[in-house]
C-alpha cells in the first residue's frame, strides 16, 4: 500500500511536469504575442520586421512539433498504461489551461493576487488535486489487470480453447 502510494506520488509529479510543459508548448504557439503584431506595423526598420516574421514562422513549426509530441505522449500513455492515466493527464492539463492563457494574455507569469478569484480560478486550482486519486486508482487497476494478461494463463486458455474448437470441428465433419 505504501509503495503504491509512493509510486503514485512520483508518477503524479512526473506526469504533471511533462503535461504542463507539453501543454504550454502547444498553447503558446496557438496564441501569438499581440505586441509583436503592433511592433511590426509601427516599426520603420526592415530588419525588425524580418525578425518578427521569422519568429512567427518559428511559432508555426513549434506548434506543429508540439502537436506531434502531444499525440505521441497520449499514445504512449495509453499503450504502456491505461485510459485512466490519460484522464488524469487531461485533468492536469485542464487545470493548468486558464493560468496559461492568463500568462499569454498578460505577458508575465501568473500572479494569484492579480487574477480574478471567480469560480474558474477555484476549479482550476482544484483540478490537479483531483487528478491524483484518478491516477492512483488507474495505476492500481493496471496492476490488478496485469494478472489477467499473464502470458502463461493466456496461452493456457488460448490452447485449451483451440483444442475444444478443433474437437468440435472434427465432430461436426463426421
Amino acid at each position: 500500500m505504501i509503495i503504491r502510494m509512493l509510486i503514485s506520488i512520483v508518477s503524479y509529479f512526473i506526469l504533471m511536469y511533462l503535461s504542463v510543459n507539453l501543454l504550454g508548448l502547444f498553447v503558446r504557439g496557438l496564441f501569438p504575442d499581440p505586441k509583436l503584431d503592433e511592433l511590426k506595423k509601427d516599426t520603420k526598420f526592415e530588419f525588425l520586421k524580418h525578425e518578427i516574421e521569422h519568429s512567427q514562422r518559428a511559432n508555426v513549426w513549434t506548434n506543429i512539433t508540439a502537436l506531434i509530441l502531444n499525440i505521441i505522449y497520449f499514445y504512449l500513455l495509453i499503450h504502456f498504461w491505461n485510459i485512466g492515466v490519460v484522464i488524469a493527464v487531461l485533468i492536469i492539463m485542464a487545470g493548468r489551461l486558464p493560468d496559461l492563457l492568463w500568462d499569454i494574455r498578460h505577458g508575465r507569469k501568473t500572479d494569484p493576487k492579480l487574477m480574478k478569484h471567480n469560480a474558474l480560478y477555484y476549479i482550476s486550482a482544484f483540478l490537479p488535486w483531483l487528478a491524483f486519486p484518478v491516477l492512483y486508482f488507474s495505476l492500481y487497476n493496471l496492476e490488478l489487470n496485469n494478472d489477467f494478461y499473464d502470458q502463461k494463463k493466456y496461452s493456457f486458455y488460448n490452447n485449451t480453447y483451440c483444442r475444444i474448437n478443433r474437437r468440435n470441428l472434427s465432430e461436426i465433419k463426421k
